[in-house]
């Protein structure tokens, strides 16, 4: 396996424990009648995906590593899923500071 390869995996591992954390904190949110957004991403040019939980977004980044994993040349994909990766990352580092905030 290479490294870019591993890193990618390790990246997913470390991102799936944040977004079960995150998407159980919008759970919470949304009895209390709030987080009534329809998309955590709207407007966003990097994911097909639509929803307002994290774990489709994360199933998106999956199944593009696995497809670049078939074809690694193909450096547009792993550019997708670099953006895509960096914008989960940063997003889900803003609202645990929201969260630990208050």
């Amino acid at each position: 396996m290479n490294s870019i390869e591993e890193k990618l995996k390790q990246h997913l591992q470390v991102l799936y424990r944040q977004v079960v954390d995150a998407d159980a904190y919008l759970d919470s949110l949304r009895q209390q009648g709030k987080a009534k957004f329809q998309d955590i991403f709207a407007d966003n040019e990097v994911f097909k995906t639509s929803s307002n939980r994290f774990q489709p977004y994360l199933q998106e980044v999956t199944e593009n590593i696995e497809q670049w994993q078939l074809q690694q040349d193909n450096e547009a994909l792993l550019q997708i899923i670099v953006q895509q990766l960096q914008l989960l990352t940063e997003t889900l580092a803003r609202l645990k500071q929201i969260r630990q905030a208050g």
